[in-house]
């Protein structure tokens, strides 16, 4: 049997210790080495892609090569070895070899190996970590409603997460206290399966609320994945009597309603009046109590008692009837304060009811009227205008002993203080007068206008009238020469006055004719 020889053997040592320190420090980057290649792990989530990449700083022309978790060649250079269409060669230069896998398996994860061909070879790992990406979870543990009161545990679950997934409970935006997670694995698989409890004391506030369970992984970031779960709480009436009108009036139209703010709404409604019976008139409508006309015998206490299986509840409303609304106080004025002055009749000033600018009906003078008395409004005394005046003529007397007598009276003004006109009531022999300056200024203004228009059009028609005449009379004027027979006047016909006028055509005279 040969051996091989002494250097022979020693080469073959010396190689074998290469490979075996190579694969060992695999990943210690020689940064003094510029032909030593260098790559970084990369995670990638289940159904992801990942890119993979191999770098020297400087080439001696030698081809980089990816190898998988078997040591199978991926691409060595430019040249595809292994035939997976989900692995692309990305980038190949002298100095570079970038490779990258699509749709990722848990399958995929491992150490991934480039390397160089040179004396000796050079090689560098990449750890590929692929996540498993949690299923959305799902909560059980609440299937059918819960009577206020009870307490009720959730359970929520998600699958398929690794590394195992966290779990967190909310109500609204609000995060509840749970449970620990429970982890489990699963059988000839790396991924895990999570759980959660939570335990909560439901309420009738707990009604229709959300409850939210969220799993938190890494693959989801920056998201979670969330399920909710409605509350449905059962709980006993807390009745109410709401009215039609905070104002119930005398004979109007009214209806009282019954709430029963309860999981399920109340299915019994009892109507009933303290102290006595329902009013004859009064409906009983399920929720409702109706009252077709109210009245004030009405007035009392009402009951309603409100049953929904769970529980029951009784509620009172005290219904005092209002007298009905008068039409006529709601427009009327509210009474005012007035005084009565007594004006000075030496005064020689004339009076406001004398002013240049009134009427002459409301023109009241001291000397003719002295018991006159004013009334004005209390309101208008700081106005410069006068105030109203009302006034009344007693009956009338003889011309030598005329003594009227006035009473004044009091007056609310329908106008403001700044725009209060006079007016005077005067009643002689019976017949009284009302007079209103502002009606008859308005009035008197509406008569001027017409009367002037009617004017205008009269003087118009009078000047086309003239003119056309005018233009007549300066056509037709002009004098005309007639020869009439002398004698034809005397004429019986015209035979007789043509042979009466033969001859004496000489003698005849000129006639002038002018028509007008």
């Amino acid at each position: 049997m040969a051996f091989p020889s002494a250097p022979s053997a020693l080469w073959i040592v010396g190689l074998l210790t290469v490979l075996l320190g190579a694969a060992v420090h695999s990943n210690v980057v020689y940064y003094d080495d510029p032909l030593q290649p260098t790559t970084k792990d990369e995670t990638v989530a289940v159904g992801g892609t990942v890119t993979l990449t191999c770098q020297v700083a400087e080439t001696d022309n030698s081809s980089l090569q990816w190898s998988n978790t078997a040591q199978q060649t991926l691409y060595f250079g430019e040249k595809r070895a292994l035939r997976d269409n989900r692995i692309q060669l990305h980038r190949s230069t002298p100095t570079e070899l970038s490779i990258t896998i699509a749709e990722v398996q848990l399958s995929d994860e491992g150490e991934y190996t480039c390397s160089i061909f040179t004396m000796p070879v050079r090689m560098a790992r990449a750890t590929v970590t692929v996540l498993g990406v949690p299923s959305k979870p799902q909560i059980s543990g609440f299937e059918d409603p819960v009577r206020e009161g009870e307490t009720v545990t959730l359970t929520c679950t998600s699958t398929g997460s690794k590394p195992p997934a966290s779990l967190r409970w909310y109500r609204g935006d609000v995060e509840l206290e749970g449970g620990p997670d429970v982890v489990e694995s699963v059988p000839d698989s790396p991924t895990y399966n999570v759980s959660s409890e939570l335990t909560l004391k439901l309420s009738r506030d707990d009604n229709d609320a959300l409850i939210t369970c969220a799993v938190n992984h890494d693959s989801l970031k920056p998201q979670d994945k969330r399920t909710d779960q409605a509350l449905r709480v059962l709980y006993s009436p807390n009745a109410e009597i709401k009215p039609e009108s905070d104002l119930p009036r005398e004979g109007e139209k009214f209806y009282l309603r019954c709430s029963g703010n309860s999981n399920p709404e109340p299915s019994t409604y009892i109507w009933q009046k303290k102290d006595g019976e329902l009013p004859p008139l009064a409906k009983i409508d399920d929720a409702y109590l109706r009252f077709e006309m109210l009245n004030k015998s009405d007035n009392g206490v009402y009951l309603c008692h409100a049953d929904n299986g769970i529980g029951d509840s009784m509620a009172e409303y005290t219904l005092l009837v209002q007298d009905p609304a008068d039409p006529d106080s709601l427009l009327a004025s509210p009474p005012t304060s007035t005084s009565t002055p007594t004006p000075d009749v030496s005064d020689s000033s004339p009076s406001p009811a004398s002013s240049s600018d009134a009427p002459a009906t409301t023109t009241l003078s001291n000397e003719l009227f002295p018991d006159l008395s004013f009334a004005p409004d209390s309101s208008a005394t700081s106005s410069p205008t006068p105030p109203p005046l009302t006034a009344s003529v007693g009956t009338a007397h003889p011309a030598s002993s005329f003594a009227p007598s006035i009473a004044a009276t009091s007056f609310a003004p329908s106008r403001p203080a700044s725009t209060l006109t006079p007016s005077v009531t005067v009643g002689l022999n019976g017949v009284h007068t009302v007079t209103d300056p502002t009606a008859m200024s308005t009035g008197s203004g509406v008569d001027h206008a017409v009367i002037g228009g009617v004017v205008a059009v009269i003087v118009f028609i009078l000047l086309c009238l003239l003119i056309v005449l005018g233009r007549y009379l300066i056509r037709h004027k002009g004098t005309y020469l007639t020869h009439e027979a002398k004698g034809s006047d005397d004429a019986p016909d015209a035979d007789t006055a043509i042979i009466n006028a033969e001859g004496g055509q000489s003698g005849s005279e000129d006639k002038k004719e002018y028509f007008i």
